[in-house]
């Protein structure tokens, strides 16, 4: 069973001594120094979660930063065996993290991602981000990223539109 619990210095690291190959390459693009990465996501962070499975360790970490008052910036990276991680993440970001946004007064949440990670497309759309735009050259290197937001205002019409959709579905 894999467990969510708050992210230290060491399952950061943990994380990022395993990373996923197309995360490295994304944070490579970025040119983001993984040596020093754990240090600031703990002195930056507003929350970091990190799946663990007892057996095999952390497998996944997200969180976000802030940007100015009410703009998040989000971040998620994780091992080969991310996929076991991700209902239980998506489950947390929809019963805790969105919730917490709302309270906090959060009205943006961005990230960029690789343009060519389909993957990462359909983990937004699943916690209610939406592609903003292509930024082409984004990368060191010239790679394209697509920047990806989460607005609450969108949010919340997306889901009383699901809603109503459902409920005539029942009728």
């Amino acid at each position: 069973m894999i467990h969510i619990i708050n992210a230290d210095h060491g399952m950061i690291a943990s994380v990022l001594d395993n990373l996923r190959v197309d995360d490295a390459l994304e944070l490579g693009a970025c040119e983001v120094n993984l040596g020093y990465l754990p240090e600031t996501i703990m002195r930056h962070k507003v929350f970091a979660f990190c799946a663990v499975d007892p057996d095999i360790g952390p497998l996944a970490v997200w969180g976000m930063t802030q940007r100015r008052s009410g703009v998040g910036a989000g971040f998620a990276f994780g091992t080969q065996d991310w996929g076991a991680s991700l209902l239980p993440m998506l489950r947390q970001i929809r019963e805790f993290v969105i919730p917490f946004l709302r309270e906090a007064g959060y009205h943006r949440v961005e990230a960029a991602a690789l343009a060519r990670r389909d993957d990462v497309a359909r983990f937004m759309r699943l916690i209610g981000a939406e592609p903003e735009a292509l930024l082409r050259g984004y990368g060191s290197a010239g790679e394209d990223f697509i920047s990806y937001r989460w607005l609450r205002d969108e949010y919340a019409y997306d889901h009383i539109q699901k809603a109503e959709v459902r409920s005539h579905a029942t009728h």
